[in-house]
């Protein structure tokens, strides 16, 4: 790191740490909010202005909830007959996707007898133990979700509701509305301000009528979606979830506003286009998000609301700013992180694994990423964003450490990317015969001395995916390194995988009985296998799956590794 970025990150490390403490005084001065009073605030319509398109849950998953399953970003929980409020979780990540009600929309997809009953439960059990005193519960960010949620799941609990159970409930809205008017500005910039702004908005449009909340939040929200979302659609994060949970938030205000005849900014209706055309970008043939930079799977359910209303038929190819390339030739897609992590704000949750590539055949995923690990603590999240856990080139040992791992700057900033400049470069071709992406970077540089380059084609039928990956010397005074390194493609776990050929290929089935033949042109001592892998990208929960890997050791001049795969037709459905 240069000393101008050390002197920059020192800077910021002191900046937040007067930050934090001005905030926590005022926090601690301050009187919790009161979930009831003896005086009703009036609340104009608690039914009709969230879209209930964008509201879907998983009944399956609503099943589990109720049978004890509450597992959350942050911690794997199974405990049966015990109020999810009664956990003795100590992680602050479980505890803020627990008090955000996130999971809500999973009960409220449950069958008219059972679904409005427990949502009703859980929404007045939360009032009941009021746990104003809860850090994570009274975040901001996490009141804004919260009062969205409750809004969302409203249409379908208030038929079940007495008059006196709603007035409950209608009370601590407008409390919780009025508290997070307070304290939105506590926020710092980033993810968690723009939340809480479009809470704030929200709650003046949905609870109270004040036109002065509704005015304030929209001003944060412009202010911070011109800082936070790029040229192209794409946000600083570069991750497709974070994208799309603003974008959920920009469809769900104007919905609002339109619902009750404010006139909807110009700037936040093209931002909105842009943020769509990004996020179909990083979707799969099967309309489902690519897992790079701390998104984990979304199914086309939950995507197409997104994306309603966008010109759906002529998506990007690609992002330049956001650093994504998207080759959909025939039935296969191939999604490609050709993006520059800058590091600094809002890469707390993004990967270090440039040029690493997705790839599906028609509704089934053949290679991902393997996602973040959302449940296992610190260590196991910060190694699944490294390059090992992606379908990309890495070193075995010796790499700089991408991340701010430890120490101070770890404490106050988060695990967020050093501030690095590994020039990620990406050239794209298309011809009759198909698509060329010729890329680089040189994340490897001051460790190994290397520059790591790329070469991937797709054929016009979409059933020839070839690639060339080499490493060059640096400079002409790099020095020579014999490192032990991998080259990896992680399967699907409903992909299988059988050595073929003494060990020169791969057969691969999909779950659609898709067949695909990887092959391997060995070269000095590289070695094709198959090995056991981890997938995380169901909810960032792990879970067993197989990679294909490419070993060898760094050559003293280039070192190259050609692979190639072919579609070779359907194999039989597997179960």
């Amino acid at each position: 790191m240069s000393r101008a970025r050390k002197l920059g990150l020192y800077l910021e490390i002191f900046s937040t740490i007067m930050r934090n403490m001005r905030v926590g005084l005022h926090r601690s001065l301050r009187r919790p909010p009161s979930l009831s009073s003896s005086s009703l605030s009036e609340i104009i319509d608690m039914t009709g202005l969230y879209p209930q398109n964008l509201a879907q849950g998983d009944a399956l998953r609503g099943e589990n909830w109720l049978a004890g399953d509450y597992t959350l970003p942050g911690a794997a929980v199974k405990i049966a007959n015990t109020s999810p409020f009664d956990v003795p979780v100590a992680n602050a990540d479980w505890l803020a996707s627990l008090h955000s009600f996130g999971w809500l929309r999973h009960i409220c997809a449950l069958s008219s007898t059972r679904g409005p009953s427990a949502t009703a439960f859980y929404i007045n059990d939360w009032i009941r133990r009021s746990p104003v005193r809860v850090k994570e519960a009274m975040r901001p960010d996490i009141t804004a979700l919260r009062l969205m949620n409750w809004s969302a799941a409203m249409p379908g609990i208030l038929p079940t509701l007495e008059r006196r159970e709603i007035d409950v409930i209608r009370q601590a809205l407008s409390q919780q509305s009025k508290y997070l008017a307070r304290c939105m500005d506590e926020e710092s910039d980033g993810v968690r301000r723009l939340t809480a702004a479009f809470g704030l908005a929200y709650a003046g449009l949905a609870f109270s009528g004040d036109g002065k909340w509704v005015r304030q939040g929209v001003e944060v929200i412009l202010r911070d979606l011109r800082r936070q979302i790029l040229s192209d659609g794409g946000h600083v994060s570069r991750s497709p979830a974070v994208l799309a949970d603003i974008l959920h938030h920009v469809l769900v205000l104007e919905a609002a506003m339109h619902a009750r005849g404010v006139q909807v900014p110009g700037s936040l209706e093209e931002t909105r286009k842009r943020m769509q055309a990004m996020l179909a970008l990083v979707c799969h043939s099967d309309g489902g998000l690519g897992l790079f930079n701390g998104a984990t799977a979304r199914s086309a359910a939950e995507i197409a609301p997104l994306l309603a209303g966008s010109n759906s038929k002529n998506v990007m190819s690609y992002a330049q700013r956001s650093g994504y390339q998207r080759v959909a030739c025939g039935k296969l897609c191939l999604l490609v992180d050709a993006g520059q992590a800058g590091g600094g704000a809002g890469t707390e949750t993004s990967h270090a694994a440039p040029l690493s590539l997705e790839m599906s055949y028609a509704t089934d995923r053949i290679i991902v990423n393997c996602g973040p690990n959302l449940v296992h603590g610190e260590k196991w999240l910060l190694a699944s964003r490294g390059v090992a856990a992606h379908s990309a080139f890495g070193f075995d040992t010796d790499m700089n450490d991408p991340f701010l791992r430890s120490g101070l700057g770890a404490r106050v900033l988060g695990h967020r990317l050093r501030p690095e400049n590994w020039h990620v470069t990406c050239r794209r071709v298309e011809d009759t015969t198909g698509t060329w992406l010729e890329t680089s970077h040189d994340q490897f540089a001051t460790s190994h001395g290397v520059r790591y380059n790329r070469r991937l084609f797709v054929d016009t039928a979409g059933e020839d995916l070839r690639g060339e990956d080499m490493l060059m010397p640096a400079s002409s005074k790099s020095r020579y390194i014999a490192a032990r390194f991998h080259l990896r493609f992680h399967l699907h776990p409903q992909v299988a995988a059988t050595l073929q050929a003494g060990g020169s290929s791969v057969l691969l089935v999909s779950r659609g009985g898709h067949g695909w033949q990887f092959r391997f042109a060995p070269q000095a001592d590289q070695i094709l296998k198959i090995e056991e892998s981890v997938f995380m990208g169901d909810a960032g929960i792990p879970q067993r799956c197989q990679q294909i890997s490419i070993a060898g050791t760094l050559q003293p001049k280039d070192t190259q590794m050609k692979w190639a795969m072919r579609y070779v037709g359907r194999i039989g459905r597997r179960r």
